[in-house]
């Protein structure tokens, strides 16, 4: 770890555009923020996305940083807030998800449903035979097989945040695919399907 005085240099040098200082910065701090979000959620995809969000955090805000006068506590709070309001997000969103899967599976006991979920699992299908070649096989890879980031990284020889940026493209068209074929219960089920 580098000292405060070094690190007040940093922030004045960030803040004056250098990303030289801030590559420095990042290169310094990233496996401990890493360490702590990976401890904390569990999910090496989402401790990466973290840190980078923190570091872009920092770097949006660095006409701040030369008025700071504890840098590396001021980048540990930044640190501690983002990851806290990530994780109230996701118990948000796993709360609702549980909620409205349950209500999906107890439908899909009712034989008048089965159509419908036999529809938006045939639209999700076809909206996927629409994506490019390398986001199918990131999407299966990813929300079918259940690899990490990473290990989808390492098999297709691209990066995290490549394969990070083709799932988020290939979920954008799949659900504007469906929103524009699927009725309004087809296209719930389907859109929860892209959730699982």
């Amino acid at each position: 770890m580098q000292d405060n005085a070094l690190s007040k240099d940093w922030f004045r040098q960030i803040a004056g555009g250098d990303e030289t200082a801030f590559r420095s910065l990042f290169d310094t701090y990233w496996e401990h923020l890493y360490s702590v979000a990976l401890m904390l959620t569990k999910s090496e995809a989402l401790a990466e996305d973290i840190v980078q969000e923190i570091f872009l955090k920092i770097w949006n805000k660095r006409e701040e940083l030369p008025d700071v006068e504890k840098p590396e506590a001021y980048l540990f709070i930044i640190a501690r807030n983002h990851i806290y309001n990530v994780l109230k997000q996701q118990q948000r969103e796993e709360q609702y998800r549980k909620h409205i899967i349950d209500w999906f599976e107890g439908a899909k006991e009712n034989p008048e449903n089965d159509l419908l979920f036999k529809e938006s699992a045939a639209l999700v299908q076809q909206a996927i035979g629409k994506l490019s070649y390398q986001q199918q096989t990131v999407y299966k890879m990813v929300r079918e097989q259940g690899l990490s980031y990473k290990e989808v990284a390492e098999q297709l020889n691209i990066s995290p945040n490549t394969v990070k940026n083709h799932l988020v493209s290939s979920l954008k068209q799949i659900r504007e695919f469906l929103r524009g074929y699927a009725s309004p219960t087809v296209l719930a089920i389907a859109m929860l399907e892209t959730l699982r």
